[in-house]
């Protein structure tokens, strides 16, 4: 039946990003039959095929690992692709959305899987998308400065956050770091209104932030080989955004209703909170801190009371 003229007919929307990905699917995948390697802790192996490797955490968190990370690293002379899933179950299952997550995920030869310390299995799939590659897999568990980083910067938001609120300071840095970041969010924003409706590509953008968040955690993995190959270009981006990002701040001005004050005061607690929570790896540890935290902070609230009560 010929469709009715004036009216064109649809591509189906399934069919077409299928078509898309298939050609991008590694070479020499792992078969359903192949055997899955069991990573355990100071693994370090060498491999030329695609293979599929599970560790199991068979390890009690203890109050000494805090700040401790659990990663698996897979380093690599070339290009390939790194897939992770929660069971052995899921590495045999064929799914649009790992195919399609796989490719957001990119073509990396350095990628890192931060285990979490109560998670009982961690899987991940390994494809070579060159015949001949060699890799490394390596599983360690070691201190990680980089919670440490996050559990002081919580602390500080938490207990400076009124000052911070009222420092012309924090307000200029603040405004031009948001100014800095959001620019990529306005630059995939205006992608998708001009990008055709009924293009691929404009499923992946339709997304906004998540593709955002995507693009800058791209960035920062290779900032040091754009700052070498494209630091004019880096350099006039961070001059220009931050100049406009600082007109912008000038413009309106530091905040000078005490409400305002206020709810940025809160706003700054609040993320210190939630910064010293994902800093802690250990829950009970990290949720009693958080506690002690709220208790130190309001404690001249009864001190006060108290004192009233007593006059």
């Amino acid at each position: 039946m010929k469709p009715a003229p004036g009216r064109r007919r649809r591509l189906p929307v399934l069919p077409v990003l299928l078509l898309l990905f298939l050609p991008l699917l590694p070479l020499g995948a792992a078969g359903p039959k192949d055997a899955v390697i069991p990573l355990q802790d100071g693994h370090n192996s060498q491999y030329w095929e695609s293979q599929r490797f599970c560790y199991t955490n068979t390890r009690t968190p203890r109050w000494n690992d805090v700040w401790t990370r659990t990663q698996i690293r897979v380093t690599s002379d070339r290009m390939l692709r790194v897939t992770q899933v929660d069971s052995e179950e899921e590495l045999e299952k064929f799914s649009l959305w790992n195919v399609v997550f796989s490719f957001l995920r990119g073509k990396l030869n350095d990628t890192s899987i931060d285990v979490d310390l109560y998670s009982n299995k961690t899987c991940l799939k390994v494809e070579l998308l060159e015949p001949g590659t060699r890799y490394n897999v390596t599983l360690s568990r070691r201190f990680d400065p980089k919670l440490f980083l996050v559990f002081f910067l919580g602390l500080l938001l938490f207990f400076c956050g009124d000052s911070l609120s009222r420092s012309q300071i924090f307000y200029y840095s603040a405004g031009i770091s948001v100014g800095l970041l959001a620019s990529l969010l306005v630059l995939v924003y205006m992608m998708s209104k001009v990008m055709p409706k009924k293009s691929p590509v404009y499923f992946l953008l339709v997304g906004g932030w998540s593709f955002s968040l995507y693009l800058l955690q791209l960035i920062f993995k290779n900032l040091q080989e754009i700052c070498k190959s494209y630091w004019q270009y880096l350099l006039g981006y961070l001059l220009s955004v931050g100049l406009l990002s600082f007109a912008v701040c000038y413009r309106y001005g530091p905040l000078e209703n005490e409400r305002s004050i206020n709810l940025l005061s809160w706003a700054l607690q609040l993320l210190g909170l939630l910064l010293i929570y994902s800093g802690i790896q250990i829950h009970p540890i990290a949720l009693g801190l958080v506690l002690v935290a709220v208790c130190t902070k309001n404690l001249d609230y009864p001190l006060q009371w108290a004192f009233a009560a007593y006059r």
